[in-house]
């Protein structure tokens, strides 16, 4: 009985006692609260290191295949070629290389029209020729991705965000579809381009033109009804009719430089072609490297090229050569811009290198 009054009494009390007291945790799961959550921090670097070993091994991946591709194609062509290749005609080379970084420049003015923002054009020249010289060293077109992440952070306070430079990108890129075919449309009334080749420009330009139609129509219909990233995806990827119009025959120009550009590689290499079969060439490997499997599209690309050389009527050591060296000096030129683009933000470097890798 007196425990009972006690116990009520002290009820009472704490009921009546203004003073606020301390919750009791319960471990369980109504409150949300888990007894792992004091290795949240473990678990993040975990993650972390998870995601660097599998970029690692994606590294060792590509490096062991180029390797492999490399190998093989010393073996199947022999040193000879190699050996035509390291030996050029140096005013065409200079001349190639000049031409093949000239295109960097036109290729971001072309991106910065789309982009409709006031972003700058060094930061635009910086992500574009960065992005464009790990295509031609990494597979599947990953340099493309590479172009927003720099873009973000050369940008600064001016980054448009992803989904204007993303859709900005994609318009650019199907514009410049449009331009090849227009410019290689001129080889298929005058050069043996082969059925593949004619079929491919035939497709690509309705698909690549109906792409702009699409994102047009997309974003102008049903773009209000979409989430807010998607709507302005499809609002930077529909530009209007003039900025279209300009861009496009900035990368008409762009291809035509490219064409020189082959040519005088060419020569460089004791291919002594005309400007009709270096358009041939240009049409060929082009559409062979519309998505490369291995870095530098290695094997695939050689293949294109001689073949198109044979159509040509060259053959030989020196086609074989021309096969291995013109991507090499393309590759060596883009690296030059980004170099240059890269060198414009002086102590930025670091930044901007980081962020071209870890896209």
């Amino acid at each position: 009985m007196g425990d009972t009054v006690l116990g009520g009494r002290a009820d009472l009390g704490s009921r009546c006692d203004p003073r606020p007291r301390p919750m009791r945790t319960q471990l369980t799961t109504s409150t949300g609260y888990s007894p792992f959550q004091g290795f949240a921090e473990l678990r993040r670097i975990a993650d972390a290191v998870r995601v660097k070993v599998g970029r690692r091994s994606l590294a060792a991946a590509l490096v062991l295949v180029s390797g492999i591709g490399v190998f093989l194609l010393v073996q199947r062509t022999g040193t000879k070629v190699f050996s035509a290749a390291a030996t050029p005609d140096w005013k065409y080379l200079i001349a190639g290389l000049v031409i093949c970084a000239a295109v960097q420049p036109l290729r971001a003015l072309a991106w910065t029209s789309t982009v409709r923002s006031p972003v700058g054009f060094r930061a635009m020249y910086t992500a574009s020729s960065v992005g464009s010289f790990l295509d031609t060293v990494l597979p599947g077109r990953l340099g493309e991705a590479s172009k927003v992440a720099v873009l973000k952070v050369a940008a600064g306070p001016r980054w448009p965000g992803f989904s204007r430079a993303g859709g900005s990108l994609l318009c650019a890129h199907l514009l410049e579809m449009v331009a090849f075919v227009l410019v290689g449309a001129a080889s298929v009334f005058f050069l043996p381009v082969p059925a593949w080749a004619k079929l491919t420009m035939v497709v690509g330009l309705p698909l690549a033109a109906g792409g702009l139609v699409l994102l047009s129509v997309l974003h102008h219909k049903v773009s209000h009804r979409l989430p807010q990233g998607f709507g302005d995806f499809l609002a930077g990827a529909a530009a209007p009719k003039r900025i279209m119009l300009r861009a496009g025959v900035i990368l008409v120009v762009t291809w035509v430089a490219r064409w020189f550009g082959v040519l005088f590689l060419l020569h460089a290499v004791g291919v002594h072609v005309g400007i009709g079969s270096a358009l041939l060439y240009m049409v060929v490997t082009g559409l062979a490297n519309t998505m490369p499997f291995l870095p530098g599209n290695v094997g695939l690309y050689q293949g294109a090229a001689i073949g198109a050389l044979a159509m040509a009527g060259h053959d030989g050591t020196t086609a074989v050569a021309a096969s291995v060296f013109t991507p090499a000096a393309g590759s060596l030129a883009t690296a030059v811009a980004a170099m240059v683009g890269l060198a414009l933000y002086g102590r930025r470097f670091g930044e901007l290198r980081r962020a071209a890798v870890r896209f």
